[in-house]
């Protein structure tokens, strides 16, 4: 079996009332590039664990404050440069109360910015643009009837078009188009009930992922084909982190699949902060035949952990489907 070595916590909040978690990360030049999510929550849930059952309730959203920050760090994991500002946050659109859990994807020469807007009502996949993590151009936000969310794209086209990983609940799916004028169309999801089914991926199989799945780190290529780390929710709520391999030219075909957890919660700062029992993967780098992921812990910390790529390509080669 495979688990990933824990690396430690390399993002915490100044103060216990903040959270700096769900970071999507990318390495260029030597360079980890770190998108996070930075929120702050009402003084009513200070010291203790939010209760989203009472935000479905009352309809009073826990934070103040939830946007997306920069931070830079070395490849063994050393920061180097914390904002600690808002790199993109809400404005009066779809995200009034907050941008959520970035994924990067460097593709065609810029880096591609998915992130969850949230309204209060919906959770939407909303697209930025950056060529140097210091500005960023907002290209729109994908609006259909479904609530979508953990979205990416695969780093190169498939067969021509863009390969749009995401997730209506409780499956993740994957959608085909020509460029990305076209996938923020709303006309290329009208009727999209009628082909939901057809779009799936994958689906909820084992016991770590018995209420849902969704995307976890973009797409890594590899000559077995693409590797993907996904995020699975039990029937306690625990976030695990599963892994699975899919078709180089056709990704809508599972190659393998591991039918147990390769990361959950059991260090203090997995299982403590605001959600009790959570390892949320969103980026990934390679460094000397190592992959590191960086993931939010409990909803309150960032966390890296690694694995040899090699060996975890080789355990997935034994659950070949």
């Amino acid at each position: 079996m495979i688990e990933f070595e824990r690396l430690g916590v390399v993002l915490a909040p100044e103060h216990e009332y903040q959270a700096k978690f769900n970071a999507g990360m990318v390495e260029v030049g030597g360079v980890v590039h770190m998108l996070y999510r930075f929120a702050e929550k009402r003084p009513r849930w200070y010291g203790r664990a939010i209760d989203w059952a009472q935000f479905d309730r009352d309809g009073e959203f826990p934070y103040v404050k939830n946007c997306i920050c920069y931070a830079r760090l070395t490849t063994h994991g050393a920061v180097l440069f914390d904002s600690d500002e808002c790199a993109i946050g809400p404005s009066d659109g779809y995200d009034t109360l907050g941008c959520e859990d970035p994924r990067i994807v460097t593709f065609e020469g810029a880096h591609y910015v998915f992130f969850c807007a949230f309204d209060g009502k919906m959770p939407r996949v909303a697209i930025a643009r950056t060529a140097d993590f210091g500005h960023y151009e907002q290209l729109g936000v994908i609006d259909h009837t479904y609530a979508d969310k953990d979205a990416f794209i695969f780093p190169e086209r498939i067969h021509g078009r863009i390969a749009y990983m995401h997730r209506i609940a409780p499956n993740i799916q994957i959608d085909y188009f020509d460029s990305f004028e076209e996938m923020l169309a709303p006309s290329s999801w009208a009727h999209y009930d009628a082909r939901l089914e057809q779009q799936t991926v994958l689906r909820p199989e084992y016991a770590f992922e018995w209420k849902k799945v969704g995307g976890g780190v973009p797409p890594i290529k590899t000559g077995y084909g693409w590797l993907v780390i996904y995020h699975g929710v039990d029937r306690l709520g625990i976030y695990h982190t599963g892994a699975a391999l899919l078709d180089l030219d056709n990704p809508s075909m599972i190659v393998a699949r591991l039918p147990y957890s390769v990361l959950s919660p059991k260090a203090e700062f997995e299982t403590q902060g605001d959600y009790r029992g959570c390892v949320f993967a969103q980026g990934s780098f390679v460094n000397d035949g190592d992959l590191y992921i960086s993931y939010g812990t409990a909803d309150k910390f960032t966390a890296l952990a690694r694995t040899n790529l090699e060996q975890l390509l080789e355990e997935l080669q034994v659950h070949a489907t």
